[in-house]
């Protein structure tokens, strides 16, 4: 034991290796998680751009099928010789009318089924007459070929079920007798069949003059209306269709971005449009729609996300030039109530989540604007960090999409939480290797340096009790190296600390008891804080200031032949002492503070250092009782002292008045009124003066019900602008 004891701080040396031990793994661990890391984030994101870029290749092949589908298609014969055929018939049946039954029966499916539809997809509040054709011919073709088919039944088409295929139901009405009808049962079927061929959910022929919707296959509102002033006129398709008609092209080709299609039971679609013409002259538009799903299986991997290697929160998906989506959101797909529920806990406003709920998707809908989709807006591909639609961090590949004049952003995104799954595991495990490694080195230095420690742990205890203001603090070490030589210094330091520690305390409790009896003490708070001035604004107390009168007589004795000229002053004083430590006493009692008192003046203020809401009715209870205070010193020393005492209520500004000789001060009109009032004197009656209490108005206003008072009388002291005053009776 006699020779661990003589061990020296040497031995420090233990702790020295177990720190270079304990730095070496962390470092080393550092190293390899950044590693790690950066090679996942690598690997996460060379994923998420070969997934974007396979998206878009496949939306570009997709769409582009689709441009040579429409144009060869508006450059055959058929298109050619339908589009005149059609547009011939549909303006012959322009004389046509229907009953009036029948426009009952029109109106009435309008409002039944077509509205209904309309307001569950997309809320609001439509009417039928604003979507029925404004011309009788229009509406003769819509009860003819929307409503009825050849068996006279309600017709099965789109506007019937909006899920339904787009295969015609009828090729012509049976009661129609007009040239439409021929050329329907000549045409109709072989729309069809090219439709479902194609895929194509409609085929549209419309007039290029009139831009009126002379065809559809799938027998929609739209059909016999006007894509110019007729109620789908505001729609992306009539902007297209008013573009092609007006370039008058050939080979003109428009994309319509997608929009929640009102004929369609305001579901999202899309329609590519190409002009047809007969040789040089341009007959007529065809407009062909396509099925959104076909795009959001391409993007989704037909909702096969994980088949993919996009993990349980990867997907790819597009946002239009609008910043919504353009494709559904795979956490929609999955889990749509939990879905819905975050976006309504989201800053999105409610309309939009109501109306998602309803369209039962996001397509046009769900406004995703990121960075990653305005980089990608605007023509830039890159990869980045970034916070998704959900306000969830995600690792994100972007890039834009081009075809015609429309521009997509296609973005591949992964949940970080699941991108950085495994270094987080790489990260637990090494996070536990070092664990153990640092607990058997840890073990290993304390068992060769427990004794040195010993008294370094007691020093140390002995210190932080010493910190915490415990004094007489003593270690007993009795070793004979450095820590017995530091422990004996120790005792000698904690003794004198103790001493200093008392005479302090003593001298700090002198000082404040001598700047409470010289300033208020909220100023005492301020200046021991640090703020020399202790100035302050207090924004509603009530000052009093009190002059006494008649003090000459204090030095004279009851008995005048025990009178003398050196006991008279020494009387007077002592006196004069016992009258301000009366008022003193009254103060305190009222809750009101003493700011000084000089001469025959005495100067106090309540709701200064402690708030006091009645601080108006505690002054004017002191000033009663310092006219008692002074009535009862009259009647023990037989003197005639009177008070005259001014009270107002406002603002004051107080702080300290000089450097090393100070006092406390007040100052503002407050106090200046109450000066005044006090300055005027006492109320002079048979024996002389007698003591009064004049206030201002502002108390007045506020104890005007609970003290009586006389006045108004106009109050001036010394020359100065007279206040009006109102006297306290007794």
């Amino acid at each position: 034991m006699l020779g661990l004891e003589r061990i020296g701080v040497q031995s420090r040396l233990i702790v020295l290796m177990l720190l270079v031990s304990l730095g070496s793994i962390a470092v080393i661990g550092w190293i390899g998680y950044r590693s790690a890391r950066a090679a996942i984030t690598n690997a996460v994101q060379n994923q998420l751009q070969s997934v974007r870029h396979s998206k878009t290749s496949g939306l570009a092949a997709m769409l582009g099928a689709l441009r040579d589908q429409v144009i060869s298609l508006s450059d055959g014969k058929m298109a050619n010789e339908a589009m005149v055929a059609f547009r011939n018939a549909y303006r012959n049946a322009a004389t046509r009318r229907l009953s009036a039954a029948q426009e009952q029966e029109l109106l009435d499916h309008y409002a039944t089924v077509f509205m209904p539809r309309l307001r569950e997809r997309l809320g609001g509040t439509p009417q039928a007459p604003q979507y029925l054709p404004p011309e009788p011919g229009q509406r003769y073709l819509q009860y003819h070929y929307m409503l009825h088919d050849r068996t006279s039944g309600p017709a099965r088409g789109p506007l019937a079920s909006a899920g339904e295929s787009a295969t015609p139901p009828a090729a012509s009405a049976p009661d129609d007798d007009s040239a439409y009808a021929s050329v329907q049962a000549a045409l109709h079927e072989r729309f069809g069949r090219v439709a479902s061929l194609f895929g194509f959910e409609d085929m549209l022929l419309i007039d290029d003059d009139t831009l009126e919707i002379v065809y559809t296959l799938g027998r929609r509102p739209d059909f016999a209306t006007s894509l110019r002033d007729g109620p789908y006129a505001s729609t992306k398709l009539a902007a297209a269709v008013e573009t092609i008609s007006r370039e008058r092209d050939r080979d003109a080709f428009k994309v319509v971005d997608t929009e929640n299609y009102r004929p369609h039971d305001g579901q999202p679609v899309c329609f590519v449009v190409s002009p047809i013409f007969d040789g040089a002259d341009m007959v007529g538009i065809l407009a062909l729609e396509f099925p959104m799903e076909r795009i959001i299986k391409l993007l989704t991997g037909d909702f096969q996300w994980e088949r993919e290697g996009m993990g349980k929160t990867g997907e790819c998906y597009v946002v239009g030039p609008d910043f919504t989506m353009r494709s559904r959101s795979r956490f929609m797909v999955e889990d749509p109530k939990a879905f819905v529920e975050a976006l309504r806990t989201s800053p999105l406003s409610r309309s939009v989540v109501e109306q998602i709920v309803r369209q039962g998707n996001v397509v046009g809908q769900l406004p995703v604007r990121t960075h990653a989709v305005e980089q990608a807006l605007l023509g830039r591909e890159g990869l980045a960090t970034i916070t998704d639609y959900r306000g969830v961090p995600v690792l994100s590949s972007y890039g834009p999409f081009d075809l015609d004049s429309l521009r997509w952003a296609v973005v591949a995104e992964m949940d970080v939480e699941e991108a950085y799954g495994p270094i987080r595991d790489y990260a637990r495990k090494a996070l536990l290797a070092a664990t153990a490694l640092a607990l058997a080195t840890t073990l290993l230095a304390l068992v060769t340096s427990w004794l040195l420690m010993r008294p370094l742990t007691q020093l140390t205890e002995a210190a932080r009790r010493i910190g915490a203001g415990a004094s007489a603090v003593r270690v007993d070490i009795h070793t004979r190296d450095e820590f017995g030589e530091l422990a004996r210094t120790f005792n000698d330091m904690s003794a004198s600390l103790a001493m200093q520690h008392r005479e302090l305390e003593r001298s700090a409790h002198e000082n404040q008891q001598l700047l409470l009896n010289i300033m208020p003490a909220a100023a005492v708070e301020q200046r021991l804080g640090g703020d020399e001035r202790a100035t302050r604004r207090f924004a509603d107390v009530t000052v009093l200031v009190a002059e006494f009168g008649g003090l000459e007589g204090l030095g004279v004795a009851r008995h005048a032949s025990t009178d003398d000229a050196g006991g008279s002053d020494t009387r007077a004083l002592t006196r004069m002492a016992d009258l301000v430590a009366a008022c003193d006493d009254d103060a305190e009692r009222s809750g009101v503070e003493k700011i000084r008192a000089v001469g025959g003046r005495y100067l106090a203020v309540c709701g200064l250092s402690v708030h006091r809401p009645d601080h108006a009715a505690r002054t004017v209870a002191f000033a009663r009782e310092l006219l008692q205070t002074v009535a009862s010193f009259n009647r023990e020393h037989g003197t005639a002292v009177f008070v005259s005492v001014g009270i107002d209520t406002g603002p004051v500004v107080g702080g300290v008045v000089g450097r090393q000789k100070f006092r406390y001060d007040l100052w503002g009109n407050t106090l200046v009124f109450a000066s005044r009032l006090a300055a005027a004197g006492g109320e002079p009656d048979a024996q002389g003066m007698t003591s009064v209490v004049r206030v201002t108005k502002p108390v007045h206003d506020r104890l005007a019900d609970l003290h009586a008072f006389v006045g108004p009388v106009d109050v001036s002291a010394g020359g100065t602008e007279s206040v009006p005053a109102w006297r306290l009776e007794a």
